[in-house]
């Protein structure tokens, strides 16, 4: 089974429901917690994405409430998920990156660090993103990909058995 690694892009599904949640429940459900990872601004942005639906009205204050005590129940208190650092050289790695894909730089630093953490991993990582310039920078880099908002559950079947 290999490990998620998460942009908040698509880890918001999990917590409002649209396009993209039903395969972002179905990869929560199959894969264990403990092959589960995000970056502290992956959770940082995932909540700030929960904030601007409720300023936005586009959720009630009590779903906010509700949704921000799911994320930090499984990343922050949920001694299983992997909670990734950045750091200094993640965003000087992030520089090229930005050079080499057009990304901004929360997402190249992001994907620096979800690089590290493949090349050292014995199990297979699956990058999973709604964000289409992070989609298409992490493939150029050699990373599986699942878009939540155009995957099956016939694609994710068999991305989760490599």
């Amino acid at each position: 089974m290999p490990i998620l690694l998460w942009d908040a892009s698509a880890l918001a599904k999990r917590y409002v429901q649209e396009v993209g949640s039903d395969i972002v429940e179905e990869l929560f459900a199959r894969v264990p917690f403990s092959q589960i990872a995000v970056t502290i601004w992956g959770y940082s942005e995932t909540f700030s994405i929960l904030l601007r639906r409720r300023n936005g009205g586009v959720i009630s204050q009590s779903v906010f409430t509700e949704a921000v005590s799911a994320l930090d129940e499984e990343f922050v208190v949920h001694q299983e998920t992997v909670l990734l650092a950045i750091d200094n050289s993640a965003v000087f790695d992030g520089i090229d990156l930005m050079l080499k894909h057009n990304i901004n730089s929360a997402d190249a630093s992001i994907l620096a660090v979800f690089l590290r953490y493949v090349s050292k991993s014995v199990l297979p990582c699956i990058m999973i993103a709604a964000d289409q310039r992070l989609l298409r920078a992490g493939e150029a880099e050699g990373l599986a990909v699942i878009n939540p908002e155009t995957a099956s559950l016939t694609d994710i079947s068999s991305m989760l058995s490599l």
